[in-house]
């Protein structure tokens, strides 16, 4: 009988034993356990949420600390905030450096301007950069702008206390000029002799006038898949907006009051021609390349091919 009880004292050892062992493995598990086991609604539930508190805090799963006085939505829009505004500053920063850069180790740096939002951010970082004596700013009246563009272009002028070096299609005092030496509709006769003409003949002669050796311009990668590998610095071109996006372009105009023009409130994500220029929908335009998706319509290359560029940035090497 004796060694019977001894036999029963030794099981009911060794199952305490296993049972302590079996609760420290399972408080070094049950932070990882998936939320479906620990919410089960069954008994094991109220043990596995005691055994959980006692658990290492080193161990326990992390919790979303927010304050009683704001929901998760108020807490997401105000670190969003948070982060726009750093991006915008990194953004800014790396803009002013990259213009500072220009002016300092390029000769007669020039920017083409046409006053569409990505310009606008341009021309306010080098007046902000205090730049304007360095960087000269060209424009191109190709004599089919709209009204408005040559407004705005005044505009700018007076608000940051420059003048333009502005430039038409050669042997030509006006747009009546034009088209009474070419006609009306050259853009669609001949879309490359028309390109010649009143844009590229009219840039190459304002960089060779200005013998500079940096044509800064606002293209960026995000305009579409022709300029999707865009680097700041092409040789003699530079484009400091490359890594930009449209939305941050407006981000920055909202953020600085920047000057915009006019007619991008009344539906226009980017200007060119009249002729050839749409609005866009709002609601699509920082989707990939929809900020030119209203331009050159009607438009095809020689090949046939739908036009996607204004011809000034696909001149050969050897003409530029």
């Amino acid at each position: 009988g004796g060694r019977f009880e001894k036999m029963k004292r030794i099981k009911a050892l060794l199952l305490l034993v296993s049972t302590a062992s079996l609760l420290l493995s399972a408080n070094a598990f049950l932070p990882s356990l998936p939320s479906h086991l620990l919410n089960a609604p069954t008994r094991s539930y109220t043990s596995a949420l005691s055994l959980h508190r006692c658990a290492s805090p080193r161990l326990r799963s992390p919790s979303l600390s927010l304050s009683m006085s704001t929901t998760p939505k108020e807490e997401s829009e105000k670190l969003n905030a948070r982060h726009e505004k750093g991006r915008l500053a990194h953004l800014e920063e790396q803009l002013l450096a990259d213009l500072k850069s220009a002016a300092d180790k390029f000769e007669n740096p020039v920017f083409t301007t046409a006053l569409i939002a990505g310009d606008d951010v341009i021309l306010h970082a080098i007046h902000k950069a205090g730049l304007l004596d360095k960087i000269k700013i060209l424009f191109i009246d190709t004599y089919h702008l709209f009204p408005e563009t040559l407004e705005f272009m005044d505009h700018v002028e007076k608000h940051y206390g420059f003048k333009a070096l502005r430039y038409a299609p050669k042997d030509c005092a006006s747009p009546e000029e034009f088209e009474e030496k070419y006609g009306d509709d050259l853009f669609l006769e001949d879309v490359e002799e028309y390109d010649r003409l009143a844009k590229v003949e009219p840039l190459l002669r304002g960089l060779k006038e200005n013998k500079t050796k940096l044509w800064i311009n606002g293209r960026r990668r995000d305009h579409g898949f022709e300029r999707a590998a865009l680097m700041v610095y092409e040789d003699e071109k530079m484009n400091p907006l490359a890594y930009w996006t449209f939305e941050d372009c407006w981000k920055y105009i909202r953020a600085e009051n920047v000057p915009y023009h006019p007619l991008h409130d009344d539906g226009y994500p980017s200007l060119g021609d009249m002729h050839s220029t749409l609005r866009v929908d709002k609601d699509k335009w920082f989707q990939y390349a929809m900020e030119r998706a209203g331009r050159f319509q009607n438009m095809q290359n020689a090949d046939g091919t739908a036009k996607t560029e204004c011809g000034i940035h696909t001149v050969p090497k050897d003409d530029e």
